[in-house]
Order: C-alpha cells, then structure tokens, then sequence
C-alpha cells in the first residue's frame, strides 16, 4: 500500500512503495476520477433543482457554486495530469491536489443532509438525497480502491453525517437506519481493503516480473557480453557435434568468422587430436586435451582445451561446450626456459643437469638390461694457460669450436654434453651385447675423438693446437648409479691426464684404489716436513766439452715411511693441490741456502750456483722477494749463487705476474731458468718475453734423438733460437756418450745433466765425488 506524507497527520500507517506503483496508483486515481467527474457536476444541477424552493438560498447557492467549482478544478486537473504524464518528481504535488479536493468534495457532499434535509419535509426528498449520497460512496468505493487510506476518509466524511442526521430524529426508523448506515460503512471499508490490497499485489506482481524480466535480460546481455569478451576462446556445439555457438576469442584463434564456423561439423577437422576428447566429454563428463593443434588454415597452435556435457534444466544432455586456450606463446616460452635449463648457454650443448637426466633415463631403458654403453669424459689440455695468456673470450670461442667439431662427430645418435669449464661428455647408448665389442667400439671412438684436435684451431687468424684427455667408462647393463658412473669417468680423465697429453684411460677399480691412495698419500704430505721425511738430492751441471762442473740442480725427494724414496713426479701435484707447496718450497730454499753455507764454511764450495725448482705460484705469494732475501742474508749466501728454475707449464699459467717478478729478482741478481722447456704451449712464443738467463731443454727431446731426426732437428732450432736470444743452454737427460756427441757438435758451449754424467745424489756423495776433487 502506498504511503503518503500528507497523510500522516491522520496517523494512517502505510506500507513503503516504490516510485513506480506509487505512480501507477496515482494514474488509477485520476482515471477513475475522470469518469466520475462529469457524473458529479449532473448530480450537482439535479439536487440544486430539487432544492431550489426548498433550501434557503445563503445555504444552497454557496453549496452549489464550491460544488460545482471543485468538481471542474477536478476536470481540470484529471486532464491535465493524463495529458501530460506528469513525472514522479511531481508526485506529491499532484497527489496532495487529488487528496484534498477529494476530500473536499466529501465534505460538500457529506454536509448536504445536515444542510438540506431539515428544510424538506417530504420523505421523497430524503430518500433522494440518501440514494445520492450511498451511490457516491459506493462509486467512491471503486474509484478511491488504489488509496485505501484517502477512501476511508472519503467515505467516513460523506456517509457519517448522514447516519447521524438519522439517528438524531429520535425514531426508531432513524435509528436502524443509523446503524443500516454504519455497517454499510464498515462493508465498503473491507470491501476497498480488499480492492486496494488486490490491487497494489497486482502492481507489485507486475513491477517484480518486468523487474525480473530486466534483470533476466541484464544477465542475458551480461552472460554474452561476458561470452564474447573472454579472452579464452568458447564454443557449444549439440550433439551431432555442430557448432551452435562462440565467442570472438575463439573467432580470432583461427583467424575465421562466425558464418565460417557457425554450423561447422566438428568431424570434418583434418586434426583429429581434439575430437576423441570431445567425443569423450559427452559420454564420461569433463576432459582437458592439452597439446598441438593445427587448423583448417594452417595454424599450428599449442592449445588446452577443456571440454564439458551441457544439460538442459530436465538434466538432459543437449551438447557440449568447449574452452579453448590458446598456449603456443606459454608452451614457446616454457620450451625456451626448458632448453635453457638444460643447455650451455655458450657451445648450446647440453649441461650438467640434461647430462644426468639423460643418464637417469638410460639407466631405466628396458635395452639397459642387456647392453653395453660408454661414456667419454673430455678434458682440454693447456685450456687455462690459453684463458689465462690469450684472454677468457678466446677461450670462449675455444670451447665452442671444440664443442663443433665434437657435435659433428656425435651427430644425432649420441649424446653430447659440457659438464662446465672445458669437461666435454659424450654417450653410446646400448653399443653392444658384450664387454669386448664394447671396448673395440670405445677404442675406435676414441682414436676418432683424440684426430678432432689434430688440426689447429683457428681464432683471428691464431693457430691453436690443444689436445685432450679422455677418461672412459663402458657402463656395464644394470648399472643404475649415476653419481658413481660420473666419478669413475673423472678418475680415468684425470688418470689420462696424469699420462700425458692426448691420451685416453679406462676406468678400473685399480684406478679408484689409486686415487684413493694419492688420496691417502696427499694426507701423509701434511706431515712429511715435521717428521722430516723431505730430502734434498743434487744432480751436477757440467760443461758439455770437458765435462767440467759449472753447477748442480737440487731434487726433492721424500723419504715416505712405508713407500720408500719418491720422486717429486708423484707428489708435487699433491702438494699443489693441497696448498703444500709453499711450504715444501720455503723448506727446500733454507735447507740449500744452509748446504751452501756449510759447503763454504768448509772450504768446498767451487760452484757457480745451485737451481732450486720453485713453482710459479709461489713466486707469486705477497712477500715471497722480501722473505727470499730474508733467507739468503741469513745464510750468507750471495743472489748470484742461487737460481730459480721455473717449468714452462706453472710459467705459461701465470705469465704476466710471473714475469714481473722475475725482473724483480734479476734486477736484485737473481738468475732464473725455464725447466723442462718444449713441453708447454706455444713454448717458442715466450722465449723473447721472458726475463730468464737459462734455458734447459727438456729430457723428453733427447730420449729418441738417436733415431727420429725431426727430434735433432727440432732441438737443434731451440738451440739456435735460444742463442738468438743469449740464452745459456742446459740440455737434461743425456744419458749416452752418442747423445752427449750430437748435442756437442749442435754448441761446444752447452752444459748438460743427466746420468751420463750422474745421478742425483746426496750431499754426502757429492762431496766426494765432485766437490773434494776439485
């Protein structure tokens, strides 16, 4: 039911209603007054004729002209307001003109038998009059059910005066008539309850359903707009698999229109992979295809589509609806990250992580079971010299030059990898079905591996010559530890190393039993000095001519307490790994600075100088100058009676903070040698750089000079290039008088050393035999 503020006053209490029925209720009050109008002006000219002789003048004249009057401000404003559809912001201004000019009207019309009925003494009139006024309060029954609360009014105002006026005449007749009245009065109140209630749930019922109905078309249009702009492609299709339905997404995925693929019949796709999923969804509810897929034009896609049965409201199946994702952007990515993770950014084989996967994934092949397979460990020789000389972004371009000619060799049948650094893996999976065909294929492999680095390298037009060393491993069927696999591949590398330049090893458990005995042996270094278990041998320098003694070479040995003597062959690399080496140096400088100073204190010292052999990473240890010539003034030794020998190797791997300290050394009369030189990189290359006064040639070129000549040739050139440079000359290893005779006729002035002449020896033993002579 409405409610109206201007009703207030009379302490009506209404039910809230929207604007919208308000309204509604407001034009059904001004319809029906429209019709009752007219009808109120006749009745107005009826009653004044009948009381004209009869009323008073001062009474009726005035009754008829505000009768008549308020009737036509009513006609007016009925035609007014339906004319032209007044908004609901006007509402109330409307409304309160309805309300009391209605109510006046009730006033005029209820006060007509306390005004006229006394003067009309015929019961004709009364009965007129009565008739007249209980038909306008049954049309005003109707025509006022849209306000109940205006109608009640209305009513109570145009009968209650006239019920009184009866009850007032003292008569019986009067009084039943009063009361015939009142519950005339209370019918037509539970009458316009009902009409009024009636009708406001009509309009309620109205303003629900187009509110719904709007709000069903606001969600129709929010559900389509929501279909249309998801930026996932959508598409239904009924049971007979065509498309009935999908969005612009889906459009744009494959480049069609909606006249294209409306209709479409699913089956006629050339690309099969997704039907059998979308089949499937009808028949076992949601399934996700995720994968390639390519078009009827073309398009090669990577998609995810997730396909699920439509039902109707009864729960009957009706088709299906598919949502398609376009990923080939995610998959390109993914696949980027993968290769990523499991590739050497720089040679773009694959790294460490791929390499074990790989091996995880060979070890659970059923073939596994029954064959051989190897495993080749590469390591580059004089890589580091080559980084550290030549810089890190040559021997980047190194590295992928080797891993080149190595993808050419692996092709696609094997699996290539780089471990990091210059460590190079490469596998034969499922090679053989016996240890010996296995082996025969690993040799054959390898000689294939070691011609790879036959031809030099070639970066800005500097030609590189490396080898490298191979461990092998013929994994045996079954074998499913990968760590130790990878363990035993870095032992037999290392043990090819340890043999030399361009070799290849095989993995045995011998070599394991021996890396754990370095291991063992590296442990019991720690310990050698304090137990003192070091010793210093001497091997003479003499002058190739007449076999004179110019100097001697001191040589560590080690006193081990269960091995017996060993040569520094078999530790220093121990004692380079360890961080022992400064020590052992340290000790061996004191102990020939003290064996000079003996020597001379006895009168036996008639010799040039003694080398001592130092690696080059000590000499670059902060202070190593100040201590040296710490020791040497405290055993009075001169700078001229010692030198250092230095190998081509530790050299080339430090050169430049080497070489500085070399010149620092000689610039306080320190003489420095190159040890074991031939054997390094690019050897010839260093000779104009270095500051050294001493060359020796290493043992290595004169074993085989009897019966190679590219040998006497090529020491022949180190000799004269070494001249050329006013190097002093120490040949080692000359062991035969034939030897000493070819090496004599390339220079009379070279010194050599070697077992021609003597052993290393003791100090003891060189007293007597060189130093007491003389």
């Amino acid at each position: 039911m409405m409610r109206f503020d201007q009703l207030k006053r009379w302490g009506f209490s209404q039910t809230q209603l929207s604007e919208d029925i308000n309204k509604k209720l407001l034009d059904q009050l001004y319809l029906y007054a429209k019709k009752g109008m007219l009808a109120l002006l006749v009745l107005t000219s009826i009653i004044t004729f009948f009381m004209f002789d009869i009323v008073p003048e001062y009474l009726l004249y005035p009754w008829f002209f505000a009768s008549m009057g308020i009737t036509l401000s009513r006609m007016y404003d009925t035609y007014y307001y339906l004319k032209h559809d007044c908004s609901s912001k006007q509402f109330r201004t409307w409304y309160n003109k309805f309300a009391y000019k209605a109510l006046f009207t009730a006033i005029l019309w209820g006060s007509m038998p306390i005004l006229f009925l006394p003067y009309a003494d015929s019961s004709s009139l009364h009965l007129l009059i009565a008739m007249l006024i209980l038909g306008l309060s049954g049309g005003a029954m109707n025509s006022l059910s849209a306000d109940r609360n205006l109608a009640t009014i209305y009513l109570s105002i145009l009968l209650l005066p006239l019920g009184f006026y009866f009850i007032f005449q003292g008569t019986l007749i009067g009084t039943i008539t009063f009361f015939l009245i009142l519950l005339y009065l209370i019918t037509l109140f539970s009458v316009n309850r009902n009409a009024s209630i009636s009708l406001v749930e009509t309009y309620q019922k109205e303003e629900d359903l187009t509110k719904a109905k709007k709000e069903l078309f606001t969600k129709q249009d929010e559900l389509n707009n929501l279909f249309q702009q998801t930026p996932i492609g959508v598409f239904y299709f009924d049971l007979d698999l065509h498309i009935i339905d999908c969005n612009s997404a889906f459009l744009k995925m494959f480049n069609s229109t909606s006249k294209e693929l409306i209709g479409f019949d699913l089956n006629r796709i050339i690309d099969k992979r997704p039907l059998e999923i979308i089949k499937k969804s009808l028949i076992d509810g949601p399934q996700v295809y995720q994968g390639p897929y390519v078009s009827l034009k073309g398009i090669e896609l990577w998609v995810e589509a997730k396909c699920s049965p439509l039902l109707n409201n009864d729960g009957e199946l009706i088709g299906g609806i598919v949502l398609l994702e376009n990923k080939t952007k995610e998959k390109s990515v993914n696949d980027e990250l993968t290769y990523m993770a499991r590739h050497d950014e720089l040679t773009s084989l694959h790294n460490r992580r791929s390499f074990k996967e790989y091996m995880l994934s060979l070890a659970n092949e059923e073939l596994h079971k029954t064959h051989f397979s190897i495993l080749f460990y590469l390591d580059l020789n004089q890589f580091k010299q080559i980084n550290d000389s030549l810089g890190h972004m040559m021997g980047d371009q190194l590295l992928v030059l080797v891993s080149q000619r190595l993808k050419v060799l692996a092709g696609t049948e094997y699996f290539l990898s780089r471990l990091g650094g210059d460590e190079f893996t490469l596998i034969i999976p499922f090679c053989a079905t016996d240890y010996q065909e296995a082996h025969r294929i690993s040799e054959i492999f390898g000689e294939k591996i070691q011609k790879l680095f036959i031809d030099a390298f070639i970066i800005n037009e500097l030609h590189l010559y490396i080898k490298s060393s191979i461990g092998i491993v013929i994994i045996e069927p079954n074998t499913n530890n990968i760590e130790e696999l990878i363990r035993y591949a870095d032992i037999s590398m290392y043990q090819a190393k340890r043999e030399g330049s361009n070799r290849f090893s095989y993995y045995n458990s011998k070599l394991d039993q021996k890396r754990k005995a370095l291991f063992q042996l590296q442990h019991e270094l720690n310990q050698a000095i304090s137990r003192e278990e070091l010793q210093l041998y001497y091997q003479p320098i003499v002058n190739i001519e007449d076999n004179s003694l110019r100097a001697c070479e001191a040589l560590l040995r080690w006193n081990h307490p269960t091995q017996g003597r060993l040569a520094p062959s078999t530790f220093i690399d121990l004692a380079i790994e360890s961080g022992l080496i400064d020590d052992i140096g340290w000790w061996a400088i004191e102990h020939v600075c003290k064996q000079i100073s003996d020597w001379k204190q006895q009168g036996k010292y008639h010799l040039k100088y003694v080398s001592i052999n130092i690696n080059a990473k000590q000499l670059q240890r902060y202070g190593f100058i100040d201590r040296f010539f710490e020791v040497l003034d405290l055993y009075g030794v001169k700078s001229s009676e010692i030198k250092l020998e230095i190998t081509e190797r530790s050299l080339i791997d430090n050169f430049k903070q080497t070489n500085t300290v070399i010149r620092q050394l000689q610039s306080h009369g320190v003489r420095c040698a190159i040890d074991d030189f031939g054997i390094g990189y690019s050897s010839l290359s260093y000779l104009q750089k270095l500051s050294f006064s001493v060359l020796k040639i290493d043992r290595e070129f004169i074993k085989d000079i009897l019966i190679n000549p590219e040998e006497r040739f090529l020491v022949e050139s180190i000799i004269k290039i070494a001249k050329r440079f006013h190097y002093r000359i120490v040949v080692e290893g000359i062991e035969t008088e034939e030897q000493k005779r070819i090496i004599q006729e390339m220079d009379p002035k070279i010194s050599y050393q070697g077992y021609l002449c003597s052993p290393p020896v003791s100090a003891e033993i060189l007293e007597q035999k060189f130093l007491n002579v003389l």
